[in-house]
């Protein structure tokens, strides 16, 4: 039986998609899984400080400490492909159409190594295979007591994401919002965003109708990861979300709770 390796890497719900297809595939052709997750810029965590152990036979994480598989871009993949490609089937940003699964475990001596920081095919369900530590579901809790049955989520992206910025910018989340209000008049949000000062603003345009956390996520530290986990989740126990466009963050939470993801779009 053939051994796969992942490497997920980019952010965080880049990751959580790449494994969760990457253990789909290892279940599908029951072929041990080890993933290695990559403590690094941009994502300043190991798996184990936000997430318990995966709960499925055959499939592991690694907390990673070795050069070889230290991949958090494009850049560090191309620096390192010399040697990857000599000692396993190497596929970069692997996805269905790109290749036959079935051919990279069944033929040739050298073990498959997928590296992705997207979808490789169906998912392993999110919310069975991600579930946060004990504290940071305390704290997920703790927030979600707050919510009424009519709660939205609203994800607001604004500081690293030029294309979630130019295509969902603060007037169509408003836009949508109203809207909400308009249809029941005792609708809530929590809004998740990486900018502190939206937030305020829209606690000032929407007295009483805004939730939010009180932490701020920072991705370069544990305990801006762990918030940013504790968004996510919250964002996922919502009525639905109001998202940002391009902004994996988003679909991930949707994906998690099994509800409507609906876009704030820049009108054209």
């Amino acid at each position: 039986m053939k051994q796969i390796y992942i490497i997920p890497f980019a952010g965080l719900c880049n990751r959580m998609r790449a494994i969760a297809s990457g253990v789909c595939i290892s279940q599908h052709y029951g072929c041990p899984a080890t993933i290695y997750w990559n403590n690094s810029f941009g994502l300043k965590a190991d798996f184990s400080n936000l997430f318990q152990p995966i709960n499925i036979p055959n499939v592991r994480i690694e907390e990673n400490k070795k050069w070889l598989f230290s991949i958090g871009d494009t850049r560090d993949y191309l620096l390192r492909w010399p040697i990857l490609k000599i000692l396993y089937h190497t596929f970069f940003n692997f996805t269905p159409s790109k290749g036959d699964v079935t051919q990279l475990i069944h033929l040739g001596k050298k073990q498959p190594l997928l590296i992705s920081c997207y979808s490789m095919g169906p998912h392993y369900p999110l919310g069975k295979l991600f579930v946060p530590k004990k504290d940071i579901t305390e704290k997920i809790n703790a927030i979600v007591g707050k919510y009424s049955a009519n709660t939205i989520g609203v994800h607001i992206r604004r500081t690293d994401n030029k294309k979630a910025i130019g295509r969902s910018p603060i007037s169509a989340f408003t836009a949508l919002m109203n809207d909400e209000i308009k249809k029941d008049d005792s609708v809530s949000f929590y809004v998740a965003s990486d900018d502190e000062k939206t937030k305020e603003d829209l606690k000032l345009m929407f007295p009483n109708r805004i939730i939010t956390m009180p932490q701020k996520a920072d991705r370069n530290s544990i305990e801006g990861m762990k918030n940013a986990v504790i968004e996510l989740f919250c964002l996922s126990k919502t009525k639905m979300i109001i998202g940002s466009g391009y902004s994996s963050y988003s679909e991930i939470a949707a994906e998690i709770g099994g509800i409507t993801l609906v876009y704030a779009k820049q009108k054209v």
